[in-house]
């Protein structure tokens, strides 16, 4: 019987039997997914990377959506643990920044945990939702401290995560697309000479719109909207 091959070409020792646990399929499927993406994350290629048989699979996971599910899981716990906790005394809106700005970097760093996490959310467990709202609660209650209505703290954080998940999948459908826009390629795109403005700002920063400067510039436009909002709150009252 042939040696079993791992996803990056070598040899993978065939496991002995009874070695395989559940932990041990998922960190596997984390570790395939990230060489191939979690679309083209199949039981046969997991097999393969652990050096095990197909059925040992799915002796802990029916099919490939049950996988789906508990790596989901698995990457929730690791982007709680990740992101800053909230410490005393802190300003809304620093805790707004540091909170999206972890997201954003966790999310662009690994591919999977943001496929998992973006894409899947109706799929979460309710533990895995649990924490994710527990988030959620906590930066809702730092804005009503400081003076937002529950209403408007909800709005606001709504609006601050929309625009880190959006920067987020936007620039990672640009790379997969191998969009010319993300550098200067972009300027064989169209005769700039009828476009001026444009070919003044192409020297110097990217169309695409989703680098760090562009995001850090978004959010401390989006701030100052929040905080022309609590003014007008506080005027109100």
């Amino acid at each position: 019987m042939p040696t079993p091959q791992s996803t990056d070409g070598g040899q993978r020792p065939r496991r002995l039997r009874g070695s395989l646990s559940a932990e041990d399929i998922i960190k596997g499927a984390f570790e395939v997914a990230e060489g191939i993406s979690l679309d083209k994350l199949s039981m046969p290629e997991l097999a393969r990377h652990l050096g095990v048989g197909v059925t040992s699979i799915y002796w802990y996971f029916r099919k490939k959506e049950e996988l789906l599910n508990a790596m989901t899981d698995v990457a929730v716990q690791k982007f709680v643990r990740t992101v800053p906790p909230l410490t005393p005394g802190e300003t809304w809106q620093r805790a707004l920044r540091d909170h999206f700005a972890a997201q954003r970097q966790i999310f662009r760093a690994d591919a999977t945990t943001a496929d998992l996490m973006l894409i899947r959310t109706s799929t979460y467990s309710r533990d895995a939702a649990r924490q994710i709202l527990e988030l959620e609660e906590g930066l809702l209650a730092l804005l009503v401290e400081q003076g937002f209505t529950p209403e408007n703290a909800f709005r606001v954080y709504n609006a601050i995560s929309v625009y880190t998940r959006g920067n987020v999948i936007h620039d990672r459908i640009l790379r997969l697309a191998s969009t010319p826009t993300l550098d200067s390629r972009s300027r064989r795109l169209a005769d700039w000479k009828s476009m001026p403005i444009l070919e003044a700002l192409l020297a110097k920063y990217p169309l695409a719109g989703t680098s760090d400067e562009d995001y850090v510039f978004g959010v401390g436009r989006l701030i100052c909207g929040f905080e022309v909002l609590l003014a007008e709150q506080d005027e109100a009252a």
